[in-house]
């Protein structure tokens, strides 16, 4: 056993303000990610070039997924946290071991997707025709690398939470934003780059989008490259200070090795499965008409957003916490307050972007060449995801209690239930969807914004709809996730029930939506960021209102204390 007198960066104490700490880290880097998102919609708008460059940006992305942020978290970060109450020294050289096996197996797979960009682009993208399918390979050379790296800044967040140092982790994906940001703005207003589009000399047309902005997705291609190396340089450091016994060696018979490959082999199936899950999304995608990819991107930049803001956060806190207790009663007792705060949160966002989804997506992307009739796609594939928003942010929370609990498998079968619930019911409704036109919907929701004002006939109704029946599969399939995780997670912890907080929460939901139905037919015709700030503010007051008077506790201990901490 290593002596404690040499081991200055031991963890601290458990902080209650981890998840505090993450949840801001996340925040900032969510809203940079917004922020990165509204700049390249306002260039690209929703079609062929968004649906090449999101392409090339979701397989490697998979790469990433897999290797890194969700399979590493399940089976490294118990096993490191354990052993280093135990053994600084002997943690150390299984960090090592691992970042070592993870470099390698990265590196191969990026080699092999440079190669075989072009398969790999008609595999997930067959509907494309082939100059989007050269244009997302092209692509794809370039952000294959960038994912390679995040694999390694996902080691690093996995070192870097098992000392309970959340922040920086969770914060240094703002590098990546800002990188991307950067060097597209620099490649549009410095260098010039696709000048004709940006500076309205020529219309974009569903016939000339990827040959008048090939310069800008590029430039975007090779911002996320560049973010991901400052991503990954800037824990380095941190890193390099907490595990200072790190030994990095192929070593891959060492007991606590050993132990995080057997809990990979569980993880990587359940995170592999999710993966699937949106390649099949894009495949699907790339059937309909163009767009479709773009949008779903889009929704999902949104969508995201309080799930890793309220639920990531307390997830990834209570991973090591839960890791480290050995008292049922007491890992029940700590995830049912995680459930709490998580259903508290998300609840309300669902609300707003089922009902008020178009100010918001108006406000964050409608400028430039992202039009009303893109808003209006977004905003029904976003409402459509966020049927299962508070399920699917809690299941982040019981999905990390079944890990903490040593059971990778459970999830991941339930992971391939839900992957095929979601293929079935998309195929099932898309079709329906893609022959829906802007125009359909505007006749049924006259408090929308007006329809653009295209100059050329053919822009005229091209969007169409069938990404809202993708999304729509995704959250049907997110209910039957949620469930079945929660029937798991009673048997291993026993008296844990992840939705009956939305029960307590009930009232307080039904008003926010009468609320919110009111606030659109208040703010309409309204400046959109000012309908959004009005009609959400007013909703998220009645449902903090009803729910402090019904008795929610979390109104007092997340909101109320706060504020009169800040007062004094």
């Amino acid at each position: 056993m290593a002596d404690d007198s040499s081991s200055p960066e031991r963890p601290p104490a458990p902080k209650r303000s981890a998840s505090a700490l993450i949840a801001t880290g996340i925040l900032l880097s969510r809203l940079s990610g917004l922020i990165r998102e509204s700049i390249l919609g306002s260039f690209i708008g929703l079609g062929a070039a968004a649906d090449a460059l999101g392409t090339a940006i979701r397989l490697p992305n998979v790469m990433q997924m897999l290797l890194g942020e969700g399979a590493l978290s399940a089976s490294f970060i118990p096993v490191y946290a354990a052993e280093l109450d135990e053994d600084e020294e002997e943690a150390g050289r299984i960090a090592g071991a691992v970042a070592s096996i993870l470099a390698l197996i990265s590196a191969v797979l990026v080699v092999l997707g440079v190669i075989f960009a072009r398969p790999l682009a008609k595999l997930i993208a067959w509907g494309f025709d082939d100059e989007k399918l050269d244009m997302a390979a092209s692509l794809m050379r370039i952000t294959f690398p960038g994912a390679g790296i995040l694999v390694l800044s996902a080691w690093c967040l996995g070192v870097l939470n098992s000392h309970r140092r959340f922040f920086l982790s969770y914060v240094a994906p703002v590098l990546w934003n800002v990188a991307q940001i950067a060097v597209v703005v620099a490649a549009v207003v410095f260098f010039s780059v696709d000048e004709l589009v940006h500076s309205g000399g020529v219309e974009l047309t569903p016939t000339n989008e990827l040959t008048v902005l090939s310069g800008t997705i590029r430039a975007a291609a090779w911002g996320l490259l560049a973010g991901s190396i400052l991503q990954f340089l800037v824990q380095v450091p941190t890193v390099a200070k907490l595990a200072s016994n790190l030994r990095f060696r192929l070593d891959t018979n060492r007991p606590g090795v050993r132990e995080v490959r057997r809990r990979f082999g569980g993880a990587l199936l359940g995170r592999g499965v999710v993966q699937i899950s949106a390649l099949i999304d894009v495949f699907l995608a790339s059937l309909l008409v163009d767009a479709a990819v773009g949008a779903l991107v889009k929704t999902q930049v949104l969508y995201v957003l309080p799930i890793s803001i309220f639920a990531v956060s307390v997830a990834a806190s209570e991973l090591p916490e839960l890791s480290r207790i050995k008292d049922p009663g007491q890992i029940r007792d700590r995830a049912q307050a995680g459930f709490r705060r998580i259903s508290f949160f998300v609840g309300f966002a669902a609300i707003a972007y089922i009902l008020l989804g178009d100010t918001i997506v108006g406000t964050i992307y409608e400028r430039g060449n992202f039009n009303s009739d893109d808003t209006l796609l977004v905003w029904l594939a976003l409402a459509a995801y966020s049927l299962a928003l508070p399920a699917s942010a809690v299941s982040r929370l019981t999905q990390n209690t079944l890990w903490s609990q040593g059971d990778t498998a459970g999830p991941a079968r339930i992971a391939v239930v839900r992957l095929i619930t979601a293929s079935v019911v998309s195929v099932a409704v898309m079709w329906a969807f893609d022959a829906i036109k802007p125009s359909d919907v505007r006749d049924l929701l006259p408090t929308l914004s007006d329809a653009p004002d295209f100059s050329d006939p053919a822009a005229v109704d091209a969007l169409r709809f069938g990404a809202v029946g993708i999304t729509l599969g995704s959250a049907v399939s997110g209910w039957v996730e949620a469930i079945l995780l929660w029937r798991l997670a009673r048997k291993a912890v026993p008296g844990v029930s992840p939705l009956r907080p939305l029960k307590s929460l009930a009232p307080a939901l039904g008003t926010a939506a009468v609320v919110a139905v009111v606030m659109r037919f208040v703010v309409d015709g309204w400046w959109t960021p000012l309908a959004m700030v009005v009609a959400v503010g007013l909703s998220g007051l009645s449902y903090v209102g009803v729910a402090r008077a019904t008795g929610v506790a979390e109104v007092n201990h997340l909101l109320v204390g706060p504020l009169k901490r800040l007062r004094r």
